[in-house]
């Protein structure tokens, strides 16, 4: 094992940023999560499968129907180059409160189910539809994401 003391004092100053910002990186990511954990317990916020969504999106276009549930992509516009779930409307997180109503209003009968890369951002989305006004029971976020939607090989529109 070594010491500390047997590096220069630029490779100290090296070490020592590397590790703060490695113990920073840690923590954020932590709190995101624990942040995104309580705000789930909180809020009451549902969650759905990607096997439930696309139960509810075979055979049917959410686009012709009132009951068909709103399917809203949150991710940023750089993640899209990955595709998209089939009819999914492309709202990313930082203006989705600006422009939800655009797209359903509160009072609709529509579900409202969102979706990120991995399942975090969504929670919070569906947090900020709640205090909104939009009925808690109607919004769900997807579970695990994008990523479990392609990891178990449903269809993406490019």
């Amino acid at each position: 094992m070594f010491e500390i003391t047997e590096f220069t004092p630029l490779h100290q100053q090296n070490l020592i940023s590397f590790l703060h910002f490695t113990q920073s990186h840690f923590l954020a990511n932590k709190r995101w999560s624990d942040l995104v954990t309580r705000t789930k317990a909180a809020s009451h916020i549902h969650e759905i499968s990607a096997a439930e969504l696309n139960n509810h999106i075979q055979g049917q276009s959410p686009s012709s129907s009132e009951t068909a549930p709103v399917i809203i992509d949150v991710r940023e516009g750089s993640e899209l180059e990955l595709g998209k779930i089939p009819h999914a409307i492309s709202v990313p997180r930082g203006v989705l409160e600006l422009r939800i109503e655009k797209i359903v209003n509160t009072d609709s009968n529509r579900p409202i189910i969102l979706y990120c890369a991995g399942g975090l951002r969504s929670v919070m989305a569906a947090e900020a539809l709640q205090r909104m006004g939009y009925d808690n029971e109607k919004i769900k976020s997807l579970n695990g994401g994008f990523e479990q939607w392609r990891e178990e090989g449903y269809d993406i529109e490019c």
